[in-house]
């Protein structure tokens, strides 16, 4: 039964990332590119917001119970998520310059679906035991924003807006029903709580900027059957993510700071994402030694990116920074020599030199830690 329950809600957690891997598939696969694009840089907008107001609410809230209380930790949501408003106040101006069509539609939509998210946690679900439902209700908008264009064949600013109003009108009300209110009033000594979630959240978000603008360039500057491969194999390892993400909720929600559940989880989902680019291979003629290669280069980069996640949840986030800062240099470099040279392997070669950076960088650590502890 609790295998069939975590099935249960692995199928829900994926509803919104796998429903954006499928309409993807259909519009490639029926030749609709602008929809493709209108698609992604909606998806990309709002999960850029989302993700950086949100906080990672459920994630970051379960490692910092291991070492701040629950108040403490609200507190400093309250003022992370206000210090996230201003900074997008203040770069409304730009964003008005550069699209103000789109800046004028999705502001309202979006100022009152930032508003709707402002006192919630996904960690409150999670403490019902909903984590489930949290991933699904925290990612909604993606639903009605691929089934608009599957069916319509294009997304609008319009369109994006409501899902983002919508959404998030649905989880707030999720909140009021089943979550127990908790008062969102300010509380001393939540300085640390804060930091803390600022350095996690500014370490994934510079590997959120640099996963989407590495896609994008790879997308733009190359054409071909290997680069297709390329950004469908990072694409297909990367719809695990909130699946992963998942696991690890329901390990911390335990209290447990192993990672067996979640470790186990990657490795299955990896195996079926090395499936998925090997079927891909053949039609687009690609030889099987380099899918082994892609194969390999992703597999190390999830590898890398559960090391980051482990520095997190010891709070050795400086070692995180290092690591992350490794990926982004090499594969910046690599990107840079791909270009120049037509080449997307360069970038492979270069970015799997800094993921195996960062399980040196790991290793090297948890040596220290194993010496120290040596009588």
């Amino acid at each position: 039964m609790k295998a069939a329950r975590h099935i249960a809600g692995l199928a829900l957690a994926a509803a919104p990332p796998g429903s954006l891997f499928l309409a993807q598939t259909w519009l490639v696969a029926t030749g609709q590119a602008d929809a493709v694009l209108s698609l992604a840089k909606y998806v990309g907008l709002l999960g850029l917001v989302f993700f950086a107001f949100d906080g990672s609410s459920g994630l970051i809230p379960a490692m910092l119970r291991l070492r701040h209380d629950h108040a403490a930790m609200r507190s400093a949501y309250l003022v992370y998520r206000a210090g996230i408003a201003a900074l997008l106040v203040t770069v409304l101006p730009i964003l008005w310059h550069v699209a103000p069509a789109d800046t004028a539609t999705l502001l309202p939509f979006l100022a009152i679906a930032l508003l709707l998210r402002f006192p919630l946690l996904d960690a409150d679900l999670d403490r019902r035991g909903f984590q489930h439902w949290a991933m699904l209700l925290q990612n909604g908008w993606m639903l009605p924003l691929c089934l608009a264009a599957v069916l319509g064949g294009e997304i609008t600013a319009e369109m994006a807006g409501h899902a983002a109003l919508w959404s998030s009108a649905v989880l707030a009300a999720i909140h009021v029903l089943f979550v127990r209110r908790d008062r969102p009033t300010m509380r001393a000594g939540f300085t640390p709580a804060l930091v803390e979630i600022t350095t996690i959240m500014g370490t994934q978000g510079v590997g959120q900027l640099y996963g989407r603008a590495t896609l994008f360039v790879l997308g733009a500057s190359f054409t071909g059957p290997l680069p297709a491969l390329i950004v469908y194999a990072k694409q297909a390892f990367n719809a695990a993510g909130l699946l992963v993400a998942y696991l690890r909720r329901i390990e911390l929600t335990r209290h447990r700071t192993s990672m067996g559940l979640s470790l186990t989880g990657q490795a299955n989902l990896a195996l079926v994402a090395g499936i998925l680019v090997t079927l891909a291979a053949p039609p687009l003629g690609v030889s099987h030694g380099l899918v082994l290669a892609l194969i390999a280069w992703q597999s190390l980069e999830k590898l890398s990116a559960t090391a980051i996640y482990a520095f997190q949840l010891q709070n050795r986030h400086r070692l995180s920074l290092v690591g992350l800062t490794c990926v982004c240099v090499l594969g910046l470099t690599g990107l840079a020599l791909a270009l120049m040279q037509t080449s997307p392997l360069f970038f492979v070669a270069f970015e799997t030199l800094g993921y195996g950076a960062v399980l040196s960088l790991w290793l090297w650590s948890t040596k220290g830690q194993a010496e120290k502890v040596r009588p």
